[in-house]
């Protein structure tokens, strides 16, 4: 089958990358292969220097042409940056007489180069990169072979915008898709802290007027009413509790939470917490207890530690069963709260 023919099937070949998800390196490696399947060469190597080439790519048909490539990277010089520069094929039949390149012509020659043929990868106007045919043995490559070569790269540069239009568009979609779940969380952020202090203004009056209904409010209420006054109460302030835990979750996935730090009066927090879970620990048939130890001193943010405690405790409160003894303990032993509990004599830390 002559050159002609090869090359028809090749490019026919070739024109189904238009239709799949080929990578530009993958368009790259094939093109480099089935080059030396056509021509009268010994390996290809293929560079892609312009800007618009980002990473640069670099393809070979094998470790000799690999070497090649990035030995013209490297020195900066040699036939591929030549025909980059000039749009124009460069053909050196026998690297030995020819002095065009310096410094690349007598490494090439050392490691076995003999001859080089180059053909610009052009997109109208503008330079993409070179081909680089290479031969272990010096002589001409005839027109033909000349033609099918620069027509190749001529294809192969079309493809290779394609492709890289293709993943540009990709990569816009993706930027695309990040902005917009930027804006749904911000979004999201925005409607949890809007919503949470409009919860939180009626909230704060019904607590108000229960306190208000309590502590003498004309036409005392008695002590069943009283009862009922306390769950509202109780329940409010929860609901008040979990509606500042959405704000600070809002804060957090926005980025401004910030902790307060500084001392932290430790028996006033854990007594705070124990009177807040105590009707509940009374109900359950539990008992709680608490164990500080004198000289223990923290530092930290106290309102969130309250909040953290005060989570904890609920959850060994309502996962013990009745009879058991929910614990809390502050020892200078290991220098850390702790939480545990269980039935009498089996705790659970």
């Amino acid at each position: 089958m002559d050159i002609e023919h090869r090359l028809s099937k090749v490019l026919s070949e070739f024109a189904r990358t238009l239709v799949t998800d080929f990578s530009i390196q993958a368009i790259l490696d094939e093109l480099v292969v089935r080059i030396v399947e056509i021509l009268p060469i010994t390996a290809a190597g293929v560079t892609l220097i312009s800007p618009r080439s980002d990473p640069r790519y670099i393809a070979a048909s094998d470790d000799s042409a690999l070497r090649y490539e990035q030995l013209q990277s490297e020195l900066g010089e040699g036939p591929c940056m030549a025909a980059y520069e000039t749009g124009e094929a460069v053909a050196i039949p026998d690297l030995r007489e020819n002095d065009r390149f310096p410094s690349f012509g007598p490494r090439a020659v050392k490691e076995g180069l003999a001859a080089v043929f180059t053909f610009p990868l052009r997109d109208g106007k503008h330079q993409l990169g070179a081909l680089d045919l290479y031969r272990a043995t010096p002589g001409t490559m005839d027109a033909e072979a000349m033609d099918a070569a620069q027509s190749l790269a001529d294809v192969a540069a079309a493809y290779l915008m394609t492709a890289q239009a293709r993943d540009d568009l990709r990569l816009s979609a993706e930027v695309a898709r990040v902005e917009q779940m930027k804006r749904i969380e911000e979004a999201h952020t925005d409607f949890v802290s809007k919503v949470s202090h409009e919860l939180r203004s009626p909230l704060t009056t019904v607590i108000g007027y229960v306190e208000l209904l309590v502590d003498g409010a004309p036409g005392t209420p008695n002590d069943e009413q009283k009862d009922m006054l306390g769950i509202i109460d109780r329940n409010s302030r929860r609901l008040l509790d979990l509606i500042e835990e959405l704000l600070i979750m809002s804060r957090v996935e926005d980025g401004s939470f910030a902790l307060e730090v500084g001392p932290i009066d430790l028996p006033e927090i854990v007594g705070r917490v124990r009177q807040a879970v105590a009707l509940t620990v009374l109900s359950s048939e539990l008992e709680l207890t608490v164990e500080l130890a004198s000289d223990v001193e923290l530092a930290g943010d106290p309102v969130q530690l309250e909040r953290a405690l005060l989570n904890l405790v609920s959850n060994a409160v309502k996962f013990t069963r009745p009879g058991g003894r929910v614990e809390i303990a502050a020892r200078t032993e290991d220098d850390r709260l702790a939480l545990s509990s269980g039935r009498h004599g089996n705790r659970n830390s």
